[in-house]
């Protein structure tokens, strides 16, 4: 019986990585325009000035007193104080209250903070995030404007305010303040919410009004 011619094995092939990276070459552009770049903003916070004494030339005219604007945040609403004076409560809030109390009377704000807190401790993220915004609604922002913008009118100069909080209020409440306080809107003063959250930032030449846009950050007392 006659053998078969013994088949001659041969080194295995290059292989050809060209379609490859032809492939992805292509691709690379595609992934690229498909990122989503975080986009981060940042408010600009100053330190609060201490009692150090200062220069002739720093010092303030003895004709007109410093302002010294400072917002503090608490349960009840927003305690103002300017030129060493605590503001008045306006009309409606209780006498000795805060200066603008709350728009909603009705929200346990102190409560709705602190069941959030339990939520978001449980991991109920969803159901934390609702009951904290019911509590950050209580506020009234919008009277915090108008009284913000009127003191601006006195002292056109200032950009400073110091804010003080709680210690059992959520961060949030600063955010939002920080965001009021920040720029003057289109108008110095507004009656409806609607108005005054579709409201836009006044602009002055190639950027906003500045309303207190360096807010410095103090301890509760």
């Amino acid at each position: 019986m006659a053998r078969r011619p013994r088949e001659e094995i041969g080194l295995p092939e290059d292989l050809n990585l060209a379609p490859m990276m032809n492939l992805v070459i292509i691709l690379i552009p595609m992934l690229l325009l498909s990122v989503v770049f975080l986009e981060v903003s940042v408010i600009n916070v100053t330190m609060p000035v201490g009692g150090a004494a200062t220069s002739d030339r720093e010092k303030p005219e003895e004709d007109k007193q410093p302002l010294n604007l400072a917002i503090s945040m608490s349960a009840q609403g927003f305690y103002i104080t300017a030129a060493g004076t605590k503001m008045q409560p306006m009309p409606g809030c209780p006498t000795g209250g805060p200066s603008i109390c709350l728009e909603d009377d009705s929200i346990d704000t102190a409560a709705r903070f602190e069941e959030a807190r339990r939520l978001y401790a449980a991991d109920d993220k969803v159901r934390g995030e609702e009951v904290l915004l019911e509590g950050l609604s209580a506020y009234n922002y919008r009277e915090l404007y108008n009284r913000l913008s009127i003191i601006k009118n006195e002292f056109p100069e200032e950009t400073t305010v110091t804010l003080t909080a709680d210690d059992k209020l959520p961060f949030a409440l600063t955010t939002r303040v920080m965001d009021v306080v920040r720029y003057r809107l289109e108008e110095d003063s507004y009656d409806s919410n609607a108005e005054f959250w579709d409201s836009k930032p006044r602009a002055e030449g190639d950027t906003y009004a500045i309303l207190f846009g360096d807010p410095a950050f103090g301890m509760m007392q």
